[in-house]
């Protein structure tokens, strides 16, 4: 919405409006407010991927996955737990605590409704397909997260028709197609509900001289990941909303109860962190 800066834009066909430049001092920049401010859109949300989280493939086996972040339970206690494993988003624990959102808990995270999780989310023959891909994650506490600023891993196994079908009707409760096995690493949506690729131009174009895709030729033309539109998606600017507590009985997740984790610690953390233990 660039009304909301004071710009317009021109129509050209019906709702489709296109903008190629947005030109602004500094000091317009910095004055300027996001749209969605005040709308209770707080945080910067990334979603990186790093190479051994996808190709040494850290989620494929249980007996993996459940060293994937701090929620792992090979066991299975907390039958919400769409798997042995689950997604999550670190989180800097005063901003957390600002929203109301203990270590653990789940969150809703939404992204500019206008185009996320997807087109016409408000349409009601889309009510089955929203109620699927709205993201619903864990939140990790982490003092290693700056300010203003959130993170999820990219390599986790979205949620699928079949696997939110799955959660509803396994006697064991799992985020598992009941059809084909496929499983989720979330209840409801994936990393990919707050984000969108962005594709850049320079991969959709055969004509630049480019570098081989391994090693040091030089050519012109074709190549893959050169010259194909292959941008991962990357980040957003979302709202979290507590859904649930993390806690199997519904309060506060237990290794945060036990002082455990950051922004919990006990006497015993504390001098731990201090190397109080050391003589």
């Amino acid at each position: 919405p660039l009304e909301s800066y004071g710009l317009k834009t021109s129509d050209l066909s019906g709702e489709v409006r296109q903008v190629r430049n947005v030109v602004m001092t500094i000091d317009q920049l910095l004055k300027s407010k996001h749209p969605l401010k005040d709308k209770g859109f707080t945080h910067v949300y990334l979603t990186p991927k790093y190479r051994h989280g996808a190709h040494t493939m850290p989620v494929d086996l249980a007996a993996v996955a459940v060293w994937f972040g701090p929620f792992g339970d090979i066991y299975r206690r907390d039958k919400r737990m769409p798997w042995v494993a689950e997604g999550y988003v670190d989180m800097n624990p005063d901003d957390a605590k600002a929203l109301g959102i203990n270590d653990g808990d789940y969150i809703w995270v939404d992204a500019d409704p206008h185009d996320r999780p997807f087109h016409g989310i408000d349409k009601p023959e889309n009510k089955a397909a929203y109620h699927m891909s709205r993201l619903m994650i864990r939140a990790r506490y982490n003092t290693g997260i700056p300010k203003s600023i959130t993170r999820s891993w990219f390599n986790m196994y979205g949620a699928s028709y079949g696997s939110v079908e799955g959660q509803a009707k396994n006697k064991d409760g799992l985020a598992r197609n009941p059809r084909t096995g496929y499983q989720a690493m979330f209840r409801f949506g994936s990393h990919q509900s707050a984000t969108r690729s962005w594709l850049r131009p320079t991969q959709m174009t055969e004509s630049l001289v480019r570098k081989g895709t391994i090693g040091p030729n030089i050519g012109k033309g074709f190549a893959p990941d050169v010259h194909c539109p292959t941008g991962a998606p990357r980040d957003s600017f979302v709202k979290f909303t507590k859904a649930e507590d993390g806690g199997r009985n519904r309060d506060n997740w237990r290794p945060a109860k036990l002082g455990l984790r950051p922004g919990y610690e006990v006497d015993k953390i504390k001098k731990f962190l201090a190397g109080g233990y050391i003589e």
